[in-house]
């Protein structure tokens, strides 16, 4: 039911509820609040209304003591849901964003960017905060932070009980606190972990049917790694394993004589030519971070779009059924002269037909490609939840070569959506609503949005 809370003076644990709910429940009764559990006396509202009819625009108003508001660190101002069964109610839903470490810079203004994410408030209500560590006060259970007032449409500061679930958005965050987290939420932490390219690509890589669509890759350990994958394939593309964004990017190609290098290290590329295997050496040996954190892989001769190379970024997310499904796919075509797909190097976005139909003029039929590509996606999905961590949330980008064939590219855990927002305003906000109705579907609440994506199918 939904309900609108009343905070009465009173110095005992008491809450006040309709005679139709009151009836249902003992005497004496656990009320939640997130993680927060405290023993309540429940006591009928003679005066309340006795009707089943509430909505979001019209909750039932319910009394609690003033006692229990402040155990429970309840915020009196928002709609609420409560359920509720013989010796427990639960008020809710509950549900935090784990923001970084920089607690300083998270103020209203700040967490302005997350409010297009409360478009579907309306569907669950409750209590939706972010939050740093650092604003954790593990001894007494509390966490500062700012929570969304949704009447308002503004965020506001305030301390809470610890959330039922935590959608992360940071990960400068400590394994052992992430770890503690996840104890406190009962596993109910998503997108638990990020892992490097070559984590990935060895994990993707025990997959029989997923290893099919993996690019030939090694780590860069030395400068016989990179010789012998040159000598292999002629051309390769070193990479970092923990940067994304085309960051730290260096293409090095075997020519007829000598090698010709397009380093995308820096802001603007270089393009240099090597005379011959010396040369190649002594370009090697001082750029020393190639044998650090990079791995080398082979080139793929991708297709292109008006002599650019593109590729296709495809959204992964968990449901309210918490089934994994698309919520989007487009294609990212890099500027003219590079092979930085990304749109914050200079790329723009295109659906993914209107890509396709570019890059293969003469082929018409694009329906077992779209096919394939789902299925690649889901099956990849599926393996990661085998990893034995929480994600809910996915961004693949593969590549199509030249042949059509799919190649994994790389996987991020916190994609960015900057190209939907451009191209499809409105499923660029499906997009942001959905992991925090998945987010809802782990907690007592998950009818409120499960009928809604049934009635919506």
């Amino acid at each position: 039911m939904w309900i609108k809370i009343d905070v009465i003076d009173l110095e005992a644990n008491i809450i006040y509820l309709p005679t139709t709910i009151a009836k249902t429940i003992t005497e004496v009764a656990f009320v939640c609040f997130g993680k927060k559990k405290v023993l309540t006396q429940v006591q009928v509202m003679e005066d309340a209304a006795v009707t089943d009819v509430h909505s979001f625009n019209n909750p039932m108003t319910i009394k609690i003591s003033k006692e229990l508001a402040n155990e429970l660190l309840i915020v009196e101002s928002l709609i609420y849901q409560l359920v509720a069964d013989k010796g427990n109610i639960v008020i809710g839903p509950v549900i935090a964003l784990l923001l970084g470490n920089r607690s300083h810079l998270y103020n209203p203004y700040y967490m302005k960017k997350y409010s297009d994410r409360l478009g579907v408030y309306s569907k669950f209500g409750g209590l939706i905060y972010g939050f740093s560590c650092k604003g954790v006060d593990w001894d007494n259970n509390v966490v500062y932070g700012l929570y969304y007032d949704n009447e308002k449409s503004q965020w506001r500061y305030g301390k809470f009980p610890f959330p039922s679930v935590i959608y992360r958005r940071n990960f400068h965050v400590s394994e052992r606190l992430i770890k503690k987290l996840i104890d406190v939420t009962d596993g109910r932490l998503f997108n638990s972990t990020r892992f490097t390219k070559y984590e990935l690509y060895k994990f993707v890589e025990k997959n029989k049917f997923l290893s099919n669509y993996l690019i030939p890759t090694e780590l860069s350990v030395n400068e016989s790694v990179i010789k012998n994958f040159l000598k292999e394939y002629k051309k390769v593309i070193l990479k970092p394993i923990d940067l994304s964004r085309g960051r730290g990017i260096c293409v090095i190609e075997e020519k007829q004589k000598g090698y010709k290098v397009l380093d995308y290290r820096n802001t603007e590329y270089l393009e240099k030519y090597l005379d011959d295997d010396d040369a190649l050496e002594i370009f090697l040996k001082p750029n020393r971070s190639f044998f650090e954190k990079y791995l080398v892989q082979k080139h793929l001769e991708l297709a292109m779009i008006d002599g650019s190379c593109f590729d296709v970024r495809v959204v992964m997310q968990k449901d309210s059924n918490k089934v994994w499904i698309c919520t989007g796919i487009e294609c990212r075509v890099a500027k003219k002269d590079s092979l930085i797909t990304n749109i914050s190097r200079g790329g723009y976005a295109l659906p993914l037909s209107v890509a396709l139909t570019k890059a293969f003029p003469d082929e018409s039929n694009q329906k077992l490609l779209m096919q394939q590509l789902d299925n690649l996606c889901k099956k990849f999905c599926n393996h990661m939840d085998q990893m034995g961590e929480h994600f809910a949330e996915f961004g693949l980008d593969v590549a199509v070569d030249i042949n059509k064939n799919l190649w994994l590219i790389e996987a991020n855990v916190l994609p960015s959506f900057k190209g939907f927002k451009g191209m499809d305003y409105n499923n660029y906000l499906n997009i942001r609503y959905t992991p925090l109705i998945y987010a809802v579907s782990l907690t007592e609440f998950y009818e409120s949005v499960s009928l809604e994506s049934d009635k919506e199918e």
